[in-house]
């Protein structure tokens, strides 16, 4: 009996020891299973890895972030819950998705699993100078496309006025506010964009979220970034909020994560494939697995984002199909009658069409020898006649185009509303100062004004108010500033001051009596109107954009310490 054991057991253990040779697998997903998102971005790795991996040695782990983000406890649990549980089954390689899963090896992989080769996907915010330090790091950057996403709406709705960012202030969603920030303040300066106000909003609540979707204008859409929680601490679910959203709001709400805004009431967007971004990890985790050199393996720089749409959201707000980029996909559109006997139909017309094309050569060329003659006795009394209207023609043009150069002229340099030169004439003016500033070094400052709290003016009052409240700003900066002096509107709410001949104290005091006189106005019943301002003066090797930096800067510190008041750059 102990012979048939001992035969037993030397049989068993080249099948255990040829089941551990077979590699482990860890994938540590950022969100929970239930999350449309991690689900098929999971699905796609383990579509890859079945081939090579069997089904039990391929571990999954959810940090589910989404509900436990920023939580120091249940990080430091999660810890050590993962060190207890691969001591016994030390994974070979280890895959993440997203960014939270991301940064927690970043910081704990080196401890957890010393070594191990890690292989990312869904990234969107990659420092490479991190990883420079990380040689058994490789993988695939999601990016962002907000950029995309804002070009693609005022495509699709080229009417557009408004679009607000929704985010929340947790890592992705305070990342993604900041990226948001910057894009803003570069449309800011891009006249091409500047009739279009970029909003970022991220301290809300739900139901603030909800009554604000529901009382949107016309003119407004909304851009969803990344909302895991709002101000109180709300998990924010895309299967059960989102759709309330969208039913809620009168104007459509794009997004760039395909399988958590199709569907759940998103109209489209810039978007990419959770599924295709696990595939492509997987892809380079099995590359490793068969020896390949991490050094040696060249990853995608960034995912693929590309134009996506709901067809029963896009007939909900009248958008017109034919503002769509060309490579659109449109989900849930009805299959046409055409598209069901495309062939058949196809062929009939094209049989017609020959048809249709004999004929029209048998009568062509039976009328063009009437028509020629015809045409050649009409051709000399037209030729007269065309030449004589033509000349009418050209002297009517030049005489409109001489008035509209004249009315160009007018415009070209002056705020309509303000009747104040505007930003082209600041642009011009300021450089000659600049020109001369650097011949004689004669004091210069500039200043920039930005009316507080304008946004809030607007929407209490109306934005018939909120005009007269810059005309009348407008008008006070006229009549308070030397006759050299010069006042511009450069764009929105912000007004430019420029003091030639002015020192860094006297500037100063100049723009306090600024705003003292701004703070005395009464226009329609507002009850308060008030301006802060940013000044700086010019110092040997400045140029517009710099001083201009220092300006907004100084501008920037004076609305967040308070408003209505100076502050010198």
């Amino acid at each position: 009996m102990a012979t048939k054991i001992l035969l037993f057991l030397l049989c068993l253990t080249p099948l255990l020891a040829s089941a551990r040779d077979e590699p482990i697998v860890l994938l540590i997903n950022s969100y929970h299973p239930q999350y449309q998102w991690t689900s098929q971005q999971t699905q796609g790795i383990k579509d890859v890895l079945i081939s090579s991996v069997s089904t039990e040695n391929l571990h999954i782990e959810y940090m589910d972030e989404r509900r436990f983000v920023d939580d120091l406890v249940y990080h430091a649990k999660l810890m050590n819950l993962l060190k207890h549980k691969y001591q016994k089954y030390e994974p070979d390689i280890i895959i993440t998705t997203d960014d939270h899963a991301y940064n927690f090896m970043l910081e704990h992989g080196d401890s957890l699993f010393p070594d191990k080769p890690i292989v990312f996907s869904g990234v969107n915010i990659l420092a490479p100078e991190t990883l420079e330090r990380k040689r058994n790091i490789v993988g695939i950057e999601e990016g962002m496309e907000i950029e995309g996403n804002l070009e693609l709406i005022l495509q699709v709705q080229p009417q557009t006025k408004r679009i607000i960012m929704l985010s929340d202030t947790t890592g992705l969603g305070l990342n993604m506010g900041q990226r948001a920030r910057q894009i803003k303040s570069q449309w800011q300066t891009d006249p091409e964009k500047q009739h279009v106000t970029l909003d970022i909003w991220d301290q809300f609540s739900i139901d603030e979220l909800y009554q604000k979707a529901e009382s949107a204008e016309s003119d407004t859409v909304f851009l969803m970034l990344a909302i895991h929680k709002d101000k109180l601490g709300t998990y924010f679910s895309y299967e059960h909020h989102l759709p309330i959203l969208t039913r809620k709001s009168k104007v459509p709400v794009y997004g760039m994560w395909g399988t958590i805004i199709i569907g759940y009431g998103g109209l489209g967007g810039m978007m990419n494939n959770p599924y295709d971004q696990g595939r492509s990890a997987a892809q380079l985790a099995v590359k490793i697995l068969d020896g390949v050199p991490l050094s040696n393996i060249n990853a995608l720089d960034t995912a693929n984002y590309s134009p996506s749409f709901d067809y029963n959201q896009l007939k909900r707000f009248d958008i017109d199909l034919n503002h769509l980029p060309i490579n659109s996909t449109i989900i849930n559109r009805p299959v046409s009658l055409y598209e069901q006997h495309t062939r058949l139909i196809n062929s009939a017309i094209a049989f017609v069409l020959f048809l249709l094309i004999v004929i029209s050569v048998l009568t062509f060329n039976i009328k063009r020898r009437i028509a020629a003659q015809y045409k050649l006795h009409q051709f000399n009394q037209e030729l007269e006649s065309i030449v004589q209207q033509r000349t009418k023609d050209l002297d009517n043009r030049n005489k409109e185009l001489q008035a509209a150069s004249k009315i160009l002229q007018a415009h070209a340099y002056t705020d309509e509303l303000t009747g104040l030169p505007n930003r082209r004439a600041a642009s011009r003016d300021v450089l000659a100062h600049i020109k001369r500033y650097n011949m004689d070094y004669q004091p210069l400052a500039i200043a920039i004004l930005d009316i507080d709290l304008f946004k809030n003016i607007n929407d209490t009052y109306g934005h018939q108010a909120g005009d007269e409240v810059l005309c009348a700003v407008g008008q006070t900066l006229k009549e308070l500033l030397r006759p050299n002096d010069s006042v511009y509107r450069w764009g929105g709410e912000e007004f430019l001051v420029v003091l030639p001949d002015t020192v860094a104290n006297f500037s100063f005091i100049v723009c306090q009596r600024l705003t003292n006189k701004i703070s005395q106005l009464s226009v329609s019943n507002i009850d308060s109107i008030t301006a802060s301002i940013g000044v700086t003066n010019f110092i040997k090797g400045d140029s517009f954009e710099t001083i201009l930096q220092r300006a907004d800067k100084a501008l920037y510190t004076a609305k967040n310490s308070g408003r209505n008041q100076v502050v010198i750059g």
